[in-house]
């Protein structure tokens, strides 16, 4: 009944909330997303099937990644889906990658130590559950719908622009498929997947009543608080000492990622956007068609004057675009020539937000090949590619300097956490008064951004004591006391997100929960590699 339901809501929603913050991300960027959520009518869902479908996107869409062996070993058999070894590598190297790119590099064992294998399988697993669940529904996807979703990514063509099995073939060898058969039914059984997601329409699940209760839960939340006693421990009081012997077994071990950068020579015409010229009668048909982009804060409709700024920004950029797609045109038949340059990966000659994404095209793009117009920050650049020289693997002397800080740094923080697991029943510290997870009070030497993360993993630990450790400290704490604020703190008053869509989206999550509960109990799971050792 409800006020059962209403129970198991409050405490499942403790719990959730002590690992709300439980990442990286400021709770600002949060509310700002679920703000414009909002404001658009959209539903901010918490859901498995949405981490599931990112995640064989990433893994399986990856163009230009390359896989491990061939070997056709089963893995696991979930229901009629049978996981092999090579589906099995090319997800497990995508996870590597993307991991490494925010945690450094990492070996083999530190890999099976932070259990990257099990995330991969467990990814695998949850996508062949939910192919099961489709292909019982009778979702599936014809050849031609297939074919045209490889022909739509634009990326095995010719300096024409035209398909080309010559390049799609060495494409799906790189990526460790052992045929064009295998590639292309771990395509459909992807596009079968996102079938079933458009079909499971969530809007139209039960979730929207909350009870007083629940409600009461969200807004109690915020005032908890913890007195805490902390000390920092810096990675500057730990020494270790490396011998040559081991710098190079390191090395070896890790050798793959030290590479050179990758070297083009390019010819490209740049169209920038501020030179646009658009006129009145742009600006005010353009705010015409697209009213619904100019809403204030409150989703009202701005005026044209209040606009204005933001109009001719939008249609600067609109008429460079189409300023571009000419260039394209004139460069690519050779009767316009663009400017020459030579540059490496990591220059980051065309920036968009800070990230060069031009570079990435460049990679899976074919020598000769003219590039369509892709948007930077200045506007739009259009390339064709003279020449690429591919990534090699650093000698020894060319990594050394670069392999020693790693492993210096590497066996610097072992030693630090291990100093911490002994001191951490033992400290005294200093005791900085009662903190909630909203705290802006100063915090010993941290500063916004690891004091944010220290309270996310405070808030998410059942301990009394712990520590959080950082890149070059590790912060000893103690609980001395908690306690619930006298008056709560609103939802407003912490800039968070609305306390009923809150409570929503927990009851999503709960339904997501009972759906995965559902296919493990209806499709039976075998696992064969124990992918931990």
């Amino acid at each position: 009944d409800k006020n059962s339901f209403s129970f198991g809501f409050f405490w499942n929603f403790y719990v959730t909330m002590r690992a709300f913050t439980n990442c990286s991300q400021s709770i600002d960027e949060v509310t700002r997303l679920i703000t414009w959520m909002q404001k658009h009518k959209k539903w901010l869902i918490i859901t498995i099937w949405i981490s599931v479908i990112a995640f064989l996107g990433a893994i399986v869409v990856n163009w230009g990644s390359g896989g491990f062996g061939s070997s056709s070993d089963k893995v696991a058999q979930v229901g009629e889906v049978t996981i092999r070894m090579p589906e099995f590598q090319r997800a497990y190297k995508r996870i590597l990658d993307e991991y490494s790119q925010v945690a450094g590099v990492v070996d083999e064992a530190q890999a099976k130590q932070f259990g990257y294998p099990q995330v991969a399988l467990q990814g695998l697993i949850q996508q062949a559950l939910l192919l099961n669940f489709a292909r019982d529904l009778g979702l599936g996807v014809s050849d031609k719908e297939v074919g045209e979703a490889i022909l739509n990514e634009k990326i095995f063509v010719d300096d024409q622009g035209n398909f080309d099995q010559e390049i799609y073939g060495k494409y799906i060898k790189n990526l460790g498929f052992s045929s064009k058969g295998e590639f292309e039914e771990t395509i459909r059984d992807f596009m079968t997947t996102k079938k079933l997601l458009s079909v499971m329409n969530l809007q139209t699940m039960q979730a929207s009543w909350t009870s007083p209760l629940e409600l009461s839960a969200v807004e109690m939340i915020h005032s908890l608080r913890d007195r805490l006693a902390l000390q920092i421990l810096p990675i500057s009081q730990v020494s270790v000492a490396i011998s040559d012997d081991e710098l190079k077994t390191f090395w070896e071990a890790n050798a793959q990622n030290w590479q050179t950068p990758m070297e083009f020579e390019i010819e490209y015409i740049l169209t920038p956007s501020a030179k646009q010229q658009p006129t009145e009668e742009d600006l005010l048909k353009h705010y015409e068609d697209f009213k619904s982009d100019y809403l204030d804060a409150q989703g009202q409709l701005m005026s044209f004057e209040q606009s204005r700024q933001k109009l001719i920004a939008d249609v600067q950029k609109e008429e460079a675009e189409s300023v571009a797609k000419r260039e394209y045109r004139d460069l690519k038949n050779g009767s316009k020539q663009g400017k020459v340059v030579k540059l490496r990966e990591n220059e980051k000659f065309f920036i968009k937000n800070g990230v060069d994404l031009v570079v990435e095209d460049m990679k899976a793009g074919q020598v000769g090949q003219v590039l369509k117009p892709i948007e930077v920050d200045e506007g739009f650049v259009t390339l064709r590619i003279l020449g690429k020289k591919e990534s090699s693997p650093k000698s020894f002397d060319e990594a050394k300097t670069e392999a020693k800080a790693l492993l210096e740094h590497t066996k610097k923080k072992g030693k630090l956490l291990e100093i911490a697991k002994k001191e951490v029943k033992s400290f005294k510290g200093v005791d900085i008064g009662f903190v909630d997870r909203f705290y802006n009070g100063a915090m010993l030497s941290l500063d916004a951004n690891e004091k944010m993360r220290f309270l996310s993993q405070l808030f998410s630990s059942a301990q009394k004591e712990g520590y959080v450790a950082f890149d070059d400290k590790v912060v000893l704490y103690r609980i001395l006391e908690q306690s619930i604020a006298p008056q709560a703190k609103s939802v407003a008053q912490h800039s968070m997100p609305d306390s009923v869509m809150i409570a929503k989206n927990l009851k999503l999550r709960a339904v997501d929960s009972a759906f995965l509960e559902y296919l493990n109990k209806t499709y039976k799971t075998v696992i064969y590699v124990d992918v931990s050792k």
